[in-house]
């Protein structure tokens, strides 16, 4: 497979705004505009791919994403998420999940090899948004955003590392509480409902691990871990919670629709959990995440598209869901940058 060729529904999706939000199949539907969500991954997926090849024209597709962020960011250090077509931000409610995931988006860039003058937007970015956190009230909008202080805290920045560190504390007190309110008997989650996007807070303690040195830290996030690895390999092979009534305490799984999101945020939990422990079988599901992608899963279909270079929205009972948004996208092209260094 041709990573360089793969990814070229990246070019489709990004316009002189940014990455669209959804397709009618391989083609962009403008009327469902963007979000700040996916230009903020996407940085990421484009860093990635410009670490790999070098090539001009990922940088190009960094700039332009940050430059979405710089107009979704107002003065107070909010972002806003959902933009219409005509370059209009339709939504009034603040997303800590944005948030966080812009954290974590801009963090993770000062920690490439790009030159100081594309990191200044992000470092600016930054600093308006650090007052915000002490008010985060949700365990994923925390757990992103804790993720982002970690790359913070490890680039050479402006930024006092005890400061950021002391950040990267309390949110790491925050989500643990969550743990010990919730996780008993056989239930070792940090709340009532496993949902979506849920490898990221077992990812966000090992990322706090790696600073503070905790083992209660460690502790909770492979036991966690472990959970949700009894929970999506329960059949041998990655199987996602799925997204139409996911999995309540006491109730069954949701079987369908798996999202491309859950297998990307889990390859990288799995990734730092091998790397912190060297334990061969994390290795092996991270692999096993990516290789969802291509077939390896409940319905053994790709829902790599090869004509189109993207990636289908989803699996359902009926097979894959066509449509190759951004979040699928992404998604496959993090996973893939991500466990090629396992391979």
């Amino acid at each position: 497979m041709n990573g360089k060729s793969m990814f070229n529904h990246l070019f489709i999706l990004t316009d002189d705004t940014g990455m669209m939000q959804h397709s009618i199949g391989s083609t962009p539907n403008p009327k469902h505009g963007y979000t700040t969500d996916d230009n903020a991954r996407a940085i990421i997926a484009s860093a990635m791919m410009y670490e790999k090849y070098k090539e001009e024209k990922y940088l190009n597709l960094i700039k332009r994403y940050l430059s979405f962020l710089l107009y979704a960011q107002d003065e107070d250090g909010h972002f806003r998420n959902f933009m219409a077509y005509d370059r209009r931000f339709i939504d009034d409610d603040f997303s800590e999940d944005c948030f966080g995931r812009c954290i974590w988006t801009l963090g993770y860039l000062l920690n490439t090899p790009l030159e100081d003058r594309v990191k200044l937007s992000a470092i600016k970015m930054i600093e308006k948004s650090l007052p915000i956190i002490d008010d985060l009230k949700y365990i994923r909008g925390k757990a992103y955003t804790l993720i982002g202080l970690y790359h913070i805290y490890n680039a050479e920045t402006k930024f006092k590392r005890d400061f950021i560190k002391g950040k990267i504390a309390e949110l790491t007190d925050d989500i643990i509480e969550e743990y010990e309110k919730s996780s008993n008997g056989d239930w070792k989650w940090f709340e009532d409902t496993v949902s979506y996007d849920n490898g990221i807070i077992p990812l966000s303690l090992l990322k706090s691990f790696a600073v503070l040195k905790d083992e209660k830290i460690l502790d909770i996030a492979l036991e966690s871990l472990e959970f949700l690895d009894s929970i999506c390999f329960r059949n041998g092979y990655f199987k996602a919670v799925g997204c139409k009534g996911w999995y309540e305490r006491g109730k069954s799984i949701a079987e369908y629709d798996e999202q491309p999101v859950e297998a990307y945020t889990m390859a990288l939990m799995y990734i730092d959990a091998y790397k912190i422990t060297r334990n061969e079988k994390y290795r092996e599901r991270a692999l096993a995440c990516d290789e969802w992608y291509y077939g390896k899963n409940s319905k053994r279909v790709s829902l790599y598209d090869e004509s189109s270079g993207g990636c289908s929205d989803a699996i359902t009972e009926d097979g894959v869901n066509s449509n190759e948004g951004a979040e699928s996208l992404i998604s496959i092209i993090i996973s893939h940058c991500a466990t090629s260094e396992l391979r």
